[in-house]
C-alpha cells in the first residue's frame, strides 16, 4: 500500500487507464458466448420467418392455380362433357378451347389432360387424341404409364396430388433436365365422369415465391408420401412424426414445416446446423480479432497520451489555479483534485434543476398552444357515433383513358393516378361520414364510406359524385360499383369480391357507368360469333388476306358493340377470334411449326383495354399479323388442298358439281370432303362458296359493273341466291358493300 502511494501521479493514473481498458475487455471478451447463442437463435428465427414467407407465396400460387381449374369447370362447355361421360367431337373442340383460355394461359400449368369415364378420348393442351395414342405418341413417363391413369379416372376423390416425375425429352410434357412436373387431378364434386389433370412445374413454381425454396424443400401428402423434393438425393423420405412448427431434427440442423392454406399437403424445409451456425461463428471470430486489435491499440493510446500528451495532472491544476491555492505538499494532489471535482458536480446538478424548470414551464406553454390551435380549427368537437349507428358501402372505381390522353397531359401516369385518388378522397369525405379509400391497381380503386343508419339512401350523394367524375370525360371516363348497405358486422370480404366481379359486366361504352349490387343480368347471350364468320375469318387468315381478315375482325366487334356488349363478353369475344386466327394457322402446316405471334399478350392485354377501339386495334392487328405471318411464310406440301385451290382458282366463273372436283383430282367425292373438313375444319361447299364471294367483293371495287352481272361472273346465275350467300359471308348485301367502300374512299 506504502508503495502504491508513493507512485508519481501519472504511473497511478496511466494503471487506473490500463486496468479499465483490460477489465472492459475481459468483460466483452466474455459476452460473446451468450451472444453466440443469442445469434444462434435469431438466425433460426429468421429463417424461420422467410420459409413462412417463401411458402405462403407458393400457396398463393397453386391456388391461384385451383382457379382457374374452378373458373373452367362453371363454363358450359365443361359441364356438357361431364354429363355424358363420352362427348362428341364438337363438344371436344368447345371443351379444348375453353380450357386453354383459363388453363393454357396459366404459366405455371406445364401441361393440362381431361379424361372422359366411359370414352377413350382425351383433351389435352397438344390437341385432342385417343388415349392410346396420346399415351404412345406424346406421354412418356417411367412412374405414370397409360393403366394408371385409366384406374385413377375411374376412382371416387375430388382432387390429389401425386409425386413429380420426370417425362421423356420426346414428348410435349418433357421437362428441363434435373426438373419434373408434379401433376394434379381434379374432379367436379357434382359428378365423377370426368378428370383433369394438371402438370405442373414446381422446380418453376418454388423459384418463382423464392430462391430459397430450391435447396432442401419437400413436399408431403396429408398422408406422408413425399410429393416433391427439391434435391436430387433428398435426405428425408417420410414425413417426420413432430408437427411442430420449427424443431431440430435427428439427422442434424432444423425442420420447419407449415400446412398448405387448404391443409391437401405439408410443405417442409430443413435448416442445417451447420451452416447457420458456422456463418456466425466466422462472423465472431472475426469480430473477436478486430476486438484484439482494438485492445493493444488503446493500450498503447492510453502509455503515449499519459507519458507524452496530455500530462493529465498539470492540465487539471491549472484549471484550479483561479481557485484556492494549493494545499501543503503534504496533501495528496488527488485530494485536492477530488474537493474541486465534488464543487463542481454540486454546481451541475443546480444548474440542471434550474434548466429543467424552465424545460418544463415551455412544454407546458407549447401544448396549451397546440391545444387552442386544435379548438380553432374545429368549432365543434367530433361527435364520434358507434359502429351500430351506421351502415357501411363499399364503392369501386375503375379509371378508362381515353386514346392518347395521357399523351396530351404533362404530368407522368403515377402522378395523374395519384391526383384522382386525391380528387375522390376529398369527394368521398364531403359526402360520407368516414371514407377510407385505397389504390388496387394504378388505375383501379375501392372505397368504405358509412352514413347515419336513418339515412341509408345514398343516390344523391353518388349523384353528385358522378358529375364530379365527369368533369374528367376530356381525357377519362369510370366505372363505379356500389354494393348494397352493410351493417357493422357484414362480410365485407364476400362483398369485396362481389364489387371486383361486377366491374366486369359494364357494358364497353365510352361513358361513365354506376352498376349496383346484386346486378341482376341475364349473361346467357354472351356475344354474337356465328360459324359463318368462324368459317369466313379463318379461310381470310388461311389465305393470306391481312386487310380483309383485319376488316372482317373490327366488323365482328362492331356488331357486338352495337348490341351492348359487357366487358368480360367482349374479353371472351377476343379469346374466340384469337383461337380462330390460331387454329387458321396451325391448319396451314407452316414449315418450321406456327410463327412467333406472342399471343399469349393479346390474352394479357384483353383485360386491360379501356375504350372500344383499345379492343377493335388489339383485336384487328393480331389477326392482321397472322395473316402476313400465313402469306409470307413457307407452307408445308399439302397436294389435295393445293389442287382443290387451283381448280377454284381456274373454275370458279362458272358453275360445277362436287363430283366434277373430286374427279379432276382422282379422288371419291367422300373421301375428298371428309379430308378436307380434316385438314382446314371447314366443309368444303362452304370453302367453295366463300372463295366466289371473295372473288365477288373484288369486282364489286368496279363501279362499271352491275351486281346482277356480278353473280354469274363468279358461277352463281341465280341473283337471289348471290344476294343470300353475300349477306351471309360478309354480313351485308352487294349494294350495302360497294356504298361502303366507296365511301371509305
Amino acid at each position: 500500500m506504502k508503495k502504491w502511494r508513493n507512485l508519481s501521479l501519472n504511473l497511478k493514473l496511466m494503471a487506473c487507464f490500463l486496468s479499465a481498458i483490460f477489465v472492459l475487455s475481459a468483460f466483452h471478451l466474455g459476452s460473446y458466448m451468450r451472444l453466440l447463442n443469442t445469434m444462434t437463435h435469431e438466425a433460426e428465427a429468421s429463417a424461420n420467418e422467410r420459409m413462412t414467407s417463401a411458402v405462403t407465396r407458393l400457396d398463393e400460387s397453386l391456388s391461384h392455380i385451383r382457379n382457374s381449374y374452378f373458373s373452367l369447370t362453371y363454363t358450359p362447355a365443361f359441364r356438357t362433357a361431364s354429363r355424358s361421360g363420352d362427348p362428341s367431337e364438337y363438344e371436344l373442340v368447345d371443351l379444348y378451347d375453353k380450357a386453354e383460355l383459363y388453363l393454357g394461359n396459366n404459366e405455371n400449368i406445364s401441361a393440362f389432360a381431361i379424361f372422359f369415364r366411359n370414352s377413350s378420348k382425351v383433351v389435352t393442351s397438344s390437341g385432342n387424341y385417343l388415349d392410346t395414342e396420346f399415351f404412345s405418341r406424346y406421354y412418356t413417363s417411367t412412374q405414370y404409364d397409360a393403366n394408371f391413369w385409366r384406374e385413377e379416372k375411374l376412382a371416387a376423390f375430388a382432387q390429389r396430388y401425386y409425386p413429380a416425375a420426370a417425362f421423356s425429352r420426346n414428348s410435349p410434357l418433357s421437362t428441363r433436365p434435373g426438373s419434373d412436373l408434379l401433376p394434379v387431378a381434379f374432379k367436379p364434386y357434382w359428378n365423377s365422369n370426368i378428370m383433369v389433370l394438371l402438370f405442373l412445374d414446381i422446380d418453376a413454381l418454388c423459384a418463382e415465391a423464392d430462391q430459397y425454396l430450391t435447396e432442401d424443400f419437400y413436399l408431403f401428402s396429408t398422408d406422408g408420401r413425399m410429393l416433391y423434393s427439391a434435391q436430387e438425393e433428398p435426405v428425408l423420405t417420410a414425413l417426420p412424426e413432430r408437427k411442430d412448427a420449427l424443431f431440430e431434427a435427428p439427422e442434424g440442423g432444423y425442420t420447419a414445416q407449415r400446412p398448405s392454406s387448404h391443409g391437401d399437403f405439408i410443405y417442409l424445409k430443413q435448416l442445417p446446423k451447420n451452416t447457420v451456425v458456422g456463418q456466425i461463428t466466422n462472423s465472431l471470430y472475426f469480430s473477436l480479432f478486430t476486438a484484439a486489435a482494438a485492445l493493444i491499440f488503446g493500450a498503447a493510446i492510453a502509455v503515449v497520451s499519459v507519458w507524452r500528451v496530455l500530462h493529465p495532472v498539470q492540465d487539471i491544476l491549472q484549471l484550479f489555479s483561479s481557485g484556492d491555492a494549493p494545499p501543503s505538499g503534504k496533501v495528496d494532489e488527488l485530494h485536492y483534485i477530488q474537493a474541486n471535482v465534488e464543487t463542481m458536480l454540486r454546481q451541475r446538478e443546480q444548474y440542471v434543476q434550474q434548466i429543467s424548470k424552465k424545460d418544463a414551464a415551455l412544454s407546458g406553454f407549447l401544448l396549451q398552444s397546440q391545444l387552442k390551435n386544435i379548438y380553432v380549427e374545429l368549432d365543434v368537437p367530433d361527435q364520434i357515433s358507434s359502429a351500430e349507428d351506421l351502415v357501411f358501402y363499399i364503392l369501386y372505381f375503375r379509371i378508362h383513358y381515353r386514346n392518347g390522353a395521357l399523351d396530351t397531359i404533362t404530368a407522368e401516369p403515377p402522378a395523374v393516378s395519384h391526383m384522382l385518388l386525391e380528387n375522390l378522397r376529398q369527394t368521398l369525405s364531403l359526402l360520407f361520414g368516414t371514407a377510407l379509400i385505397f389504390q388496387l391497381e394504378p388505375n383501379q380503386f375501392v372505397a368504405k364510406v358509412s352514413l347515419p343508419a336513418a339515412r341509408q339512401d345514398i343516390s344523391d350523394q353518388m349523384q353528385y359524385l358522378l358529375q364530379r367524375l365527369d368533369n374528367e370525360r376530356e381525357f377519362a371516363f369510370f366505372t363505379v360499383v356500389q354494393s348494397g348497405a352493410l351493417g357493422a358486422d357484414g362480410d365485407f370480404t364476400a362483398i369485396y369480391d362481389q364489387v371486383l366481379d361486377a366491374a366486369q359486366y359494364a357494358v364497353v361504352e365510352d361513358r361513365t357507368q354506376l352498376l349496383h349490387l346484386p346486378l341482376g343480368l341475364d349473361v346467357v347471350n354472351t356475344f354474337f360469333f356465328p360459324s359463318e364468320m368462324e368459317q369466313q375469318l379463318r379461310a381470310l387468315v388461311c389465305d393470306g388476306h391481312s386487310d380483309e381478315a383485319a376488316a372482317l375482325a373490327e366488323r365482328i366487334i362492331a356488331q357486338n358493340l352495337s348490341a351492348g356488349i359487357r366487358r368480360i363478353h367482349m374479353i371472351l369475344l377476343g379469346s374466340a377470334i384469337a383461337n380462330v386466327t390460331l387454329r387458321a394457322l396451325s391448319d396451314l402446316h407452316l414449315e418450321g411449326g406456327l410463327p412467333n405471334l406472342n399471343s399469349g399478350s393479346v390474352y394479357n392485354e384483353l383485360p386491360q383495354c379501356d375504350t372500344a377501339q383499345d379492343y377493335r386495334e388489339l383485336m384487328s392487328g393480331f389477326v392482321r399479323s397472322a395473316a402476313l405471318c400465313a402469306a409470307a411464310q413457307p407452307r408445308a406440301e399439302e397436294p389435295i388442298l393445293e389442287g382443290v385451290q387451283a381448280f377454284l382458282e381456274k373454275n370458279y366463273q362458272r358453275e360445277f358439281s362436287m363430283d366434277e372436283l373430286a374427279e379432276a383430282l382422282h379422288l371419291s367425292k367422300s373421301y375428298l370432303s371428309t379430308y378436307y373438313k380434316s385438314k382446314t375444319g371447314a366443309n368444303l361447299s362452304d370453302r367453295i362458296q366463300f372463295f366466289r364471294i371473295q372473288k365477288a367483293v373484288e369486282l364489286l371495287a368496279d363501279p362499271k359493273l352491275r351486281i346482277g352481272d356480278i353473280g354469274a361472273l363468279v358461277g352463281i346465275n341465280n341473283v337471289n341466291t348471290f344476294l343470300r350467300q353475300f349477306k351471309k359471308y360478309t354480313g351485308m348485301t352487294p349494294r350495302e358493300y360497294r356504298l361502303r367502300k366507296l365511301s371509305m374512299q
